[in-house]
């Protein structure tokens, strides 16, 4: 007989799977109809953010010889895992749709994203056991809009993904090894995505300041030593500034990419509706100010809370959020935050729970809704809006009864 948190995982999976065959028969029915939208750009980018970085490393000078920041943003610890690819073929001589063209490099991309997927759900498999919950939640991610779209851009936040699914599995460990790979493992995901940092705040729930320290410690390491493998070595770290520089410019939400971002939503929103384009890029200025206040307090409720779902809940939306361009895949973040919410299902009401799984369902619908084209991502940013003010409000409520209560006992 199934539990009550067993029958939740499975009406998840159910609804996920449903949607999931409404999209793949119209998709069958229209192969190049608005179906399409799950991937980035129709598939006319395809890959790109693999192919195009093996264009760019082959002669171990990133930083210059690529035409803009959108391809040379990365730490060098990443272009030394990619840099082996590239030198499968002449990539470096290669545009874009000639390297689509190698056999070379499509087995490269596929060989790359399929370590990456399994490393990925290895992590959320570790955390699913640890926490027992039913492995039918998976059903819903690898049906999701979501994972469709991260696996049409070859991009290495699946690996970053991964190692963040290690850490919140490992952290708290009673067993030294596997704290120490959770060590490594934040230090590995910080060096991929940078902001991932953001979940060593978990450490200050136990205190576990020694294993900061050697984290930190190992990031700097990742961070600084693989500039010696490059061209102009440490020569790279001003234009690697000036790059990230360039990606946080103010108005960057203007630019049409599906994201997570409040700035970015409003101005989209506002756009859908026919506002005027002075009046939406205004509101979307404002945004980003809110958003950052909002994304530091979060951080700051997250040492207060005590209910562990909350706090790495708020700790996700952070890392999600804070970053000016954060796109779909970095969703990947929530992924070990929806396993534990299942797993401590029972804690919480039944209408609050009902509200969480229709905001998953939200955030990982599959099927495009269309208008102005596909709506998918901004229902899912609206989604998880919905997710943070919730987790807020009640981290915030939290935290001031039991000041209340600290102050009534003095």
């Amino acid at each position: 007989m199934k539990t009550n948190f067993q029958k939740y995982e499975a009406v998840f999976a159910f609804v996920l799977f449903i949607l999931f065959l409404f999209f793949a028969i119209n998709l069958v029915n229209e192969p190049l109809g608005p179906q399409r939208n799950i991937f980035y750009d129709n598939m006319n980018d395809i890959f790109a953010d693999f192919f195009n970085v093996l264009r760019y490393i082959a002669e171990r000078d990133p930083y210059f010889s690529s035409p803009g920041p959108g391809f040379s943003n990365y730490l060098p610890f990443v272009y030394m895992v990619l840099y082996p690819f590239s030198q499968l073929d002449d990539f470096d001589t290669m545009t874009l749709h000639k390297a689509w063209a190698s056999k070379l490099g499509l087995m490269s991309v596929l060989v790359f994203t399929m370590f990456s997927v399994f490393l990925l759900f290895l992590a959320l498999n570790k955390i699913r056991k640890k926490f027992n919950v039913s492995p039918v939640i998976f059903v819903g991610f690898i049906l999701s809009y979501l994972f469709f779209f991260t696996i049409e851009r070859g991009n290495t936040i699946v690996l970053a993904a991964a190692f963040v699914g290690f850490f919140v599995c490992y952290y708290d460990s009673d067993k030294k090894t596997e704290r120490i790979m959770a060590m490594l493992c934040l230090a590995l995901a910080t060096v991929f995505k940078i902001y991932p940092v953001l979940f060593g705040f978990l450490y200050f729930e136990k205190r576990q300041y020694r294993e900061m320290v050697y984290s930190a410690i190992i990031t700097l390491l990742l961070v600084f030593l693989p500039f010696l493998f490059f061209e102009r070595e440490f020569s790279n770290i001003p234009r690697l500034f000036k790059i990230l520089g360039m990606m946080s410019a103010p108005d960057s939400f203007e630019q049409y990419y599906p994201r997570f971002s409040l700035a970015h939503l409003v101005y989209r929103s506002c756009h859908i509706v026919r506002f005027p384009k002075e009046l939406a890029l205004l509101f979307g200025r404002a945004t980003e100010t809110v958003n950052v206040i909002i994304s530091i307090s979060s951080i700051a409720l997250s040492l207060f809370t005590k209910e562990k779902w909350t706090k790495l809940s708020l700790l996700s939306m952070a890392v999600v959020f804070l970053p000016v361009a954060s796109g779909v895949y970095n969703g990947l973040f929530f992924l070990p935050m929806i396993i534990l919410f299942f797993a401590t299902i029972e804690e919480r009401k039944k209408s609050y729970n009902i509200f969480v799984i229709i905001l998953f369902v939200g955030f990982l619908n599959p099927y495009q809704i269309m208008h102005n084209g596909s709506i998918n991502y901004i229902i899912a940013n609206v989604a998880l809006m919905s997710l943070w003010v919730t987790l807020f409000a009640a981290s915030g409520k939290e935290v001031i009864t039991s000041l209340v209560n600290s102050g009534r006992k003095n």
